[in-house]
């Protein structure tokens, strides 16, 4: 039987069974055997960097490590290897790998974990003496002298104490003056502080100048520093005074701003100290205190505070002939770096307009205007610059104080590969710079951060089977991947899962560099962005915060650009996308993506011309409903999304979705407790259409294990009707030939088995065994047992003339036989018609249950199929014998499937007026163009009666406000589950049926045969103009 498009997923089983024994982070993937080893060191935290690196005598550091390599690289004759062994390496100021740290004359030097250990690279710093203060509140002394922004207990983020209050208002006005300092780029006035409800807002007794507040606009937030919280004069508010000028370049932004009215969220003051999970550090006492769980234990608990250290590893060189290179780092953990902001003139605040940016200067023009010169990029807790040849492989990056890996600035031929990000405080990953517009536009005056042989864009960057979770957690409007203007990024097979804001965003710009006449440079379009790909990436829950944005987002031209295959889950209701081309996107090509989202989004493609996008192709899209803001954008081509409501797809989505997010070699990157192997096995719900009788399934590679299809609550497993079974590394699996849903259970050698699947395998085929008696045979027939056959049967014969028939209702039909050296040909004819002659059977080897004969687009109603044995052959054929083993076929009408119905006057099809997807728009008849507006799936009520459903809107077939009346029309209106939106089939015979109101007993009917005459409902009199035909689409 035919498949389902084969995965691309392989493993092999050496590989397998190494996955399956390794743990999550300390997997490492060792330098190909065929490369040449020039020295060896090892590093160890109980070692000692008099040592001679030795693996009985290993150094201390890896900064020591990196200065004895220094010291043999010059001259390469293979790789070094240095290896970390497993513990904790503190890190108190950056580890710097420079161009003197480069592998040369092309060998690489690797720092590698010990095979099957864990060192961690750690910027924190343990914090124990825990005692209880008051209540769940306990307390421990820590050694630091500024802000706390973040502590970790038991691997988990503790939250800085917080309440959220109203503000009612500006309170003050702090001016600048352009020139005044350097951050002064214009002159203005913001407000000075905010006042709140003396009940809202406590006093603070303690560090005024460390409490934060934070707000919010619809795809960003903003945080500014308070420098005093006292009382107005009239006692009648508290006054929460900013820390300026920070706060004042926070505010000056039009987008994006820091706002003193609205809802504020305050941060870090004991005031604030009440829930589990929060904390708060006195400065003054040096006293952190933690207000604890039930569950939590704090005499036991681990505890890490973040020790002042941004970047604990920066891979740069000096300039574009400068680099660092050919350096490999693999199964090395990286955490607990620190951030306090974005510090100016002694003031603390973070506002980026869009993504992770952050304005640095006073400027309140559109950042446009400046060519993004006032904003720059927080810090990667890994920071690669100038740089060439870095592979990051296997690395868990995690528990950041800003970013996690940032390649900003001419970095070229690179790898990110397997690496896993958790608990990033903004992106995850970031490639490429904002100022990055044009390359080489440095003078002394313009205020560009790159001198001219300092900046390059990023070019071949590949990031590939990355687990990146819970990304922005503390900068909402950041994006797991936020890539500026990059050349040639590959960003393929990762998965992105949970962010507050968007999963992917790729370009910058907008329309504002495009050169036009009322861009910043007109004449003169920037041209760095091109040739980027995003490709296989599952997306999951992301938007779960912010709106206005999509899992994947671009801004402008990027040519040679495609974004396809992807697969994106979980995107919720409100003033959020699917797919965002924003403005100035120009020149990429979005394709063959599935987008499983709630169906009250605001826009599964939020295409549009009010940021001058164009020449875009958006085609091939599934999603879960139709909704695109505007299709109408110049020199594009944007396709209806081909919208399933109930999230179960046809098999060229389903193939997108399992081929999507990380293959099958880096499965071990999600713990069972986020996915589980069911969950994974099958990572989205399918029916079995065209062509499909069994369905692909991602390998969980466990020979010991097995995948069973089984109704759901199955507890007890035996191959049957109802259930089918496939190996543990098995890439596909039958499906049961019951009509029905079934889900996926993975059933241990002891026979425990897992709970059911989330997905699902939908049936649409209804089998019948050659030994049915609705078969009926001309004589001459034999039978033929073997186990391999449906039910282990068969009948043959290889007389010319002798034939087999079933007759069936439905809209669909197959023939199953078998494939072998002894085969002839058949002709297979239905309701007496030819429809396929000499259908060769032979094989030279023996294949079992074949589809031979399929068709799909019969009208839905009774049919006959014969197959008549030719007694001819192929001439490598050693006789004629014709099989059947099974007929198949799908009932009408069959869930999931869509229908083009067609009046028996004039055989045109029943339209909604202009592909609207309008409420209220008017149903009509017109040519049969297939399109989706002409679609429609019919959805059990329950009661006998059904839904009627087009495809392109989503909306009913109704009668004009449930008239009762002759001659009212009909229209498409939102599911009110109105009678007079359920409808009833009344066959009449040769494949027609009536199609009768439940709410007006009458039948929907068209007066003629013209196309675009209105429908309308009419007593049965039995006119064509009354009869339909349905046909499935597949």
């Amino acid at each position: 039987m035919k498949p389902f498009p084969s995965t691309v997923r392989r493993l092999s089983a050496l590989l397998a069974m190494a996955l399956s024994a390794t743990p999550l982070t300390s997997l490492t993937l060792s330098t190909p055997a065929s490369a040449a080893t020039q020295a060896t060191y090892y590093v160890a935290p109980d070692g000692n960097d008099a040592n001679a690196g030795t693996i009985s005598a290993p150094f201390k550091t890896l900064r020591h490590a990196r200065d004895v390599v220094r010291t043999v690289n010059d001259d390469m004759t293979g790789d070094i290897n240095v290896y970390l062994r497993g513990g904790n390496y503190p890190v108190s100021s950056t580890i710097d790998f420079t161009s003197a740290d480069s592998g040369t004359n092309g060998h690489r030097v690797v720092y590698a974990a010990y095979q099957n250990e864990k060192p961690v690279l750690n910027g924190g710093v343990p914090v124990t003496g825990w005692t209880q203060h008051s209540g769940n509140i306990w307390k421990a002394s820590l050694d630091r002298d500024d802000k706390l922004r973040a502590l970790y207990v038991n691997g988990k983020r503790a939250q800085m104490a917080s309440k959220t209050i109203d503000s009612a208002g500006c309170h003050g006005t702090y001016t600048v003056t352009a020139g005044q300092a350097p951050w002064a780029w214009e002159s203005g006035s913001q407000c000075d502080g905010a006042k709140y409800s003396l009940s809202d807002l406590p006093a603070v007794a303690a560090n005024q100048g460390d409490v934060e507040i934070k707000s919010a606009t619809t795809w960003t937030t903003a945080i500014v520093g308070v420098r005093q919280i006292t009382t107005s004069s009239d006692g009648a508010n508290r006054v929460a005074l900013f820390q300026q000028p920070g706060a004042a370049i926070a505010q000056a932004p039009p987008y994006g701003p820091f706002k003193a009215s609205g809802s504020h969220t305050f941060m870090n003051a004991y005031e604030f100290l009440d829930q589990p999970g929060e904390f708060y550090f006195n400065k003054t006492t040096r006293t952190l205190y933690y207000y604890k769980s039930s569950s939590e234990n704090m005499t036991t608990a681990k505890v890490f505070a973040p020790n002042n250290v941004s970047t604990l590893l920066k891979i740069a060189g000096t300039s574009r002939t400068d680099h660092a290179r050919n350096i490999t780092f693999s199964g090395l953990t990286v955490e607990h770096s620190d951030w306090n902001l974005v510090n100016v003139a002694g003031s603390v605040f973070r506002q980026g307009t869009q993504g992770n940016t952050s304005s640095n200067v006073y400027a309140r023009q559109n950042f446009h205007a400046y060519t993004y010169r006032n904003v720059d990029l927080p810090p990667g807790i890994i920071q690669i610059e100038n740089a060439d040849g870095i592979t990051l492989r296997r690395n868990t990056v995690q528990h950041t104080g800003a970013d996690g890996i940032n390649m900003v600035n001419d970095v070229t031929d690179s790898q990110l590969i397997g690496n896993v990000t958790n608990d990033i405080a903004g992106s995850a990953i970031t490639v490429g710079h904002p100022q990055h517009v044009y390359i080489g536009d440095y003078t002394s005056t313009n205020k560009e951060k790159y001198p001219v042989n300092v900046e390059g864009v990023c070019k071949n960057i590949s990031i590939t089977n990355n687990y990146l979770y819970d990304s922005a957690v503390l900068f909402e409007g950041s994006s797991p991947v936020s890539a500026y203007f990059v050349d040639s990024l590959s960003v393929e097979h990762n998965r992105i899962e949970k962010s507050p804001w968007a999963g992917i965003t790729l370009g910058w710009g907008w329309w504002n560099f495009d050169g036009s006449t009322n861009s910043i440079r007109p004449g003169v379009p920037t041209t760095t962005a091109k040739n980027n790909t995003i490709r296989h990436n599952q997306i999951v829950d992301p938007m779960q915060t912010l709106g206005d944005s999509g899992a994947i987002y671009t801004l402008g031209a990027q040519p040679g650009t495609e974004i396809s295959d992807n697969y994106i889950q979980g995107v919720p209701a409100g003033h959020k996308y699917g797919l965002h081309p924003d403005e100035g996107s120009a020149f990429i090509n979005y394709h063959d993506n599935v987008f499983d989202v709630d169906k009250n989004l605001r826009s599964t493609i939020h295409s549009g011309t009010w940021g001058r996008q164009h020449d875009l192709s958006i085609t091939n899209t599934y999603g879960t409903v139709n909704k695109i803001w505007d299709k109408n954008v110049p020199n594009s081509t944007i396709q209806d999304v081909r919208a399933y409501a109930d999230n179960v797809w046809p098999s060229q989505a389903y193939g997108i979705a399992v081929n999507a997010g990380l293959e099958d070699a880096y499965k071990d990157l999600v713990p069972s407790s986020r996915v589980a192997l069911q969950d994974y096995a099958l990572p989205a719900s399918t029916f079995t259409g065209k062509g499909v009788s069994s369905v692909p399934v991602r390998s969980i590679g466990d020979g010991t294990r097995t995948l069973w299809l089984a109704p759901s609550g199955t507890t007890t497993f035996a191959v049957g009707p109802t259930m089918t079974k496939a190996a543990g590394t098995a890439t596909a699996i039958s499906v049961p030939p019951t009509v029905g849903d079934y889900r996926l259970y993975v059933v241990d050698a002891q026979g425990n088995a897992s709970s059911a699947s989330k997905s699902l395998v939908r049936q649409l085929w209804a089998y019948v065994d050659d030994k049915d008696s609705s078969v009926t045979y001309s004589t001459g027939w034999s039978n033929w047992n073997d186990s391999r056959d449906f039910k282990g049967s068969e009948r043959f014969t290889n007389r010319a003339g002798d034939s087999v028939q079933y007759s069936f209702t439905g809209s669909a039909i197959r023939y199953l036989s078998m494939k072998q050296p002894n085969m002839g040909k058949v002709d297979v004819y239905i309701d007496g018609t030819l429809a396929q002659a000499g259908i060769d059977a032979y094989a030279p080897t023996v294949t079992k249950q074949v589809v031979l004969f399929e068709k799909t687009d019969l009208a839905a109603g009774p049919h006959t199929i014969k197959v008549v044995c030719t007694g001819t052959k192929n001439a490598s054929a050693s006789n004629t014998v014709c099989a059947l083993d099974a007929f198949a076929s799908i009932a009408f009408p069959a869930k999931s499937a869509f229908y083009k119905v067609l009046n028996k006057n004039g055989g045109k099809a029943i339209d909604v007026s202009g592909g609207s997807t309008s409420a209220g728009a008017n149903v009509i008849q017109w040519n049969d163009t297939g399109a989706q507006n002409q679609l429609w799936r019919w959805v059990a009520v329950g009661d006998g009666s059904y839904e009627i459903v087009n495809q392109k809107s989503g909306l009913l077939l109704d009668v004009t406000n449930g008239s009762g009346a002759d001659g009212a029309t009909i229209v498409q209106q939102a599911d009110d589950n109105g009678a007079s939106q359920h409808w009833t089939l009344v066959a009449d015979g040769n494949g027609y049926y009536k199609i009768k109101n439940v709410n007006s007993g009458k039948l929907l009917s068209v007066p003629n045969s013209t196309a675009g005459t209105q429908l309308v409902q009419t007593t049965d009199t039995n006119a064509d103009g009354q009869l339909w035909r349905a046909v499935i689409v597949d």
